[in-house]
C-alpha cells in the first residue's frame, strides 16, 4: 500500500468514527474533466477535496462507495474509450487501481446503479451528486438520500490532521518557504515586474517538486499591497528601495496546501513609515503565536491581534484617543479590516471553520474571520495579521467627522501615499501546550530579512 492509500485509510477510519451507528452506504463522486466553453481544450484537473480525502485518488471520473455495515470499500472506474490510450496514455486497469488504492473491490461505473439499488439508505454529500439513473431508482423505492450528515462527518474529520497529513503540509511549507527566500534574494528596485517575481516563485516550487499553486499568487508592489486579494501581478517594480513587496503565495504538495505571506523592502533595508508599519504587524503576529495552544478560542486570538495593532497605531501617532474609545469605535479595524486566519489543509481555506449553529460576529474586521472554534491539537491554522492603507476605507473615514476625530489625518495621508499594506502569515499546528510553526523559519524579522537580502546582493 502506498503512502497516499495509507493516508486515505486513516482518514476513512476517522470519518467512520464520526458515523458510528449509521447504516447504509456512503457514496462519493469524484471530480470530472471539463473543457473550456466552445473548445475541446481541457481545463487542468484537480480532484475534489472531500473525495481525495476519503480515497487518495487524483484521477478524474472515479466514484466511491463504503458499506457502513461491512466497512467494505469499492472504487468505480470509467469504461475507457478505445482511443483513450492514444490521447491520454494507457488507462488504469481494475487490478492496478485496487492495488494502488487498497480498496476491497473495483468495478466500472456502469455497475454503480446495481450496487446502490441494494444499498438501502444512501449517504451523499449533496443529492445532486447522485447519477440521474441512481437518483431516480432511489426515489422510486423510497430510499432516503441524506447529505448534511455525511458532510459534517467528513468535515469534522478533516479539521484534525493526522501525522501523515502533517508530513505533506510540512513539505508544502518547506517548498513554499524556499520560493519566498528566492524572491527575497532576487528582487531589485526598478528591475523587473510583479509577474517576473511570480514566475520565479512558481518556477522554484515546480523545480522542488510542487507544480501546482495552492491559490492564485498575490505579488503586490507598493500601493497594490492595500488590495487584499490583489492578483493582477503585472506592474513594474518601484525604483524606490524602501518600497515594499507583499508576497502571499504558496504551493500544494499532494493536494495539501501551504499559505505564506512575507512583506519586504525592494532594496533590502526597512526604513521610515515602511518599517513602522512592518513592526506593528510583526508584533501583533508574535503575541498571537505566543498564546496559541489547545483550548484557546480563535476569535479571542483575533481580538488579541486587533488590540496589539491598535496599540501600535497609537504608538506611531496614526490614531488619537484612549484605547478604550478607539476600540469602541473600531478605529483599529480601519487598518486591520480582515480576519486573523483560517484552517488550512487539502484546501487553503479548509473545511470546518464554522460548525453547525456557529454564526459570524457582525462587527468590523472580525466579521470576515473564517473560523470560530476552540483550538484543538492537530488543527492547522494560518496566523496573518496585517495593516493596510485602503483608499476605499480611509476616504469615507476621513470625510466623516465622527470618525476622523480619532485619526491623525495628516500622518495617515502621509503613510498611505506610499505604504500599501503589510501582511505576515505563518502556518501553525496546534499542540496541547503550544504550536509547531511550519513556516516560522522563513525570514520575517527585520534583521533576518535584511541579512538574507544583503547576502544576495554582496
Amino acid at each position: 500500500m502506498n503512502s497516499l492509500a495509507k493516508l486515505a485509510a486513516v482518514n476513512r477510519s476517522k470519518v467512520l468514527a464520526n458515523l458510528a451507528g449509521a447504516t447504509g452506504t456512503l457514496y462519493l463522486r469524484g471530480g470530472a474533466l471539463t473543457e473550456r466553453k466552445w473548445t475541446d481544450t481541457e481545463e487542468r484537473f484537480r480532484q475534489e477535496s472531500f473525495f481525495y480525502y476519503m480515497t487518495g485518488v487524483k484521477e478524474p471520473e472515479f466514484h466511491f462507495t463504503l458499506d457502513l455495515s461491512s466497512k467494505r470499500t469499492c472504487l468505480y472506474i470509467p469504461r475507457y474509450s478505445d482511443d483513450h490510450a492514444l490521447w491520454m496514455g494507457p488507462p488504469p486497469t481494475a487490478p492496478q487501481v485496487q492495488a494502488k488504492y487498497a480498496v476491497d473491490s473495483v468495478l466500472t461505473t456502469d455497475k454503480l446503479p446495481e450496487v446502490l439499488a441494494g444499498a438501502g439508505l444512501i449517504h451523499v454529500m449533496e443529492a445532486a451528486e447522485l447519477p440521474a439513473n441512481v437518483a431516480s431508482a432511489a426515489a422510486a423505492r423510497g430510499t432516503v438520500v441524506t447529505d448534511e450528515f455525511l458532510r459534517t462527518a467528513i468535515t469534522e474529520a478533516r479539521v484534525i490532521k493526522s501525522e501523515g497529513e502533517l508530513e505533506l503540509m510540512r513539505k508544502a511549507a518547506r517548498i513554499s518557504g524556499e520560493a519566498h527566500i528566492a524572491l527575497m534574494k532576487a528582487v531589485r528596485p526598478g528591475q523587473g515586474s510583479e509577474r517576473e517575481m511570480q514566475a520565479l516563485f512558481e518556477y522554484t516550487c515546480f523545480r522542488l517538486g510542487a507544480p501546482i499553486q495552492a491559490y492564485n499568487p498575490i505579488i503586490a508592489d507598493g500601493r497594490s499591497g492595500s488590495v487584499l486579494h490583489y492578483g493582477k501581478n503585472d506592474d513594474k517594480l518601484s525604483s524606490d528601495p524602501h518600497q515594499m513587496l507583499l508576497v502571499d503565495a504558496a504551493c500544494e504538495y499532494e493536494l495539501y496546501a501551504a499559505d505564506i505571506t512575507r512583506t519586504f523592502p525592494l532594496g533590502g533595508k526597512f526604513a521610515g513609515d515602511f518599517k513602522t508599519t512592518y513592526e506593528i504587524v510583526l508584533e501583533a503576529q508574535e503575541v498571537v503565536l505566543s498564546q496559541l495552544k489547545a483550548g484557546v478560542e480563535w476569535e479571542d486570538m483575533h481580538r488579541l491581534a486587533a488590540r496589539k495593532i491598535l496599540r501600535g497605531l497609537m504608538r506611531a501617532g496614526l490614531v488619537v484617543g484612549t484605547e478604550e474609545e478607539l476600540a469602541k469605535h473600531h478605529i483599529g479595524e480601519l487598518f486591520f479590516p480582515h480576519g486573523l486566519g483560517h484552517l488550512i489543509g487539502i484546501d487553503v481555506h479548509d473545511a470546518g471553520g464554522y460548525p453547525a449553529g456557529v454564526q459570524r460576529i457582525q462587527e468590523p474586521g472580525i466579521r470576515y474571520l473564517r473560523m470560530r472554534r476552540t483550538l484543538q491539537p492537530g488543527m492547522v491554522v494560518t496566523v496573518e495579521p496585517g495593516v493596510y492603507f485602503v483608499d476605499a476605507i480611509l476616504d469615507p473615514a476621513i470625510a466623516d467627522p465622527a470618525v476622523n476625530k480619532f485619526l491623525n489625518v495628516e500622518l495617515v495621508q502621509r503613510f498611505r501615499k506610499h505604504v500599501g499594506g503589510v501582511r505576515i502569515e505563518d502556518d501553525v499546528v496546534i499542540l496541547e501546550n503550544g504550536i509547531e510553526n511550519l513556516t516560522g523559519w522563513v525570514p520575517k524579522s527585520v534583521a533576518d530579512i535584511e541579512a538574507v537580502m544583503a547576502a544576495s546582493s554582496a
